[in-house]
């Protein structure tokens, strides 16, 4: 019985060393964002955002943000102005905290 345990842990972790996981523990950064929705990929949960600088993170341009919370991404329209938060991690980024946008103008 040792020998297979023995046996499952090496293979444990030659799977944990092949894995593409990354194991991070620096902190998230937060920085507020706002600008205009060009387009939304519902099937990427993402939206296009063309937004203002966002200051100490990076200038002002057109660009597709990951929207994890379906309940953010449920209050996007084209044509919405929106402001919300740009998280960033290591090399990963995302918004949320989405305020809900004003009503569009007929």
């Amino acid at each position: 019985m040792t020998r297979l345990r023995f046996v499952s842990l090496v293979l444990l972790l030659a799977l944990a060393a092949c894995s593409n996981h990354k194991v991070t523990s620096t902190a998230v950064r937060r920085y507020p964002i706002e600008g205009d929705i060009i387009k939304i990929n519902l099937a990427d949960q993402t939206a296009t955002i063309k937004h203002q600088e966002i200051k100490g993170y990076m200038g002002a341009m057109t660009m597709d943000y990951p929207i994890p919370s379906h309940t953010d991404m449920a209050k996007l329209h084209p044509g919405d102005h929106i402001k919300g938060t740009v998280f960033v991690q290591d090399e990963e980024f995302w918004v949320g905290d989405i305020q809900d946008p004003p009503p569009t103008k007929p």
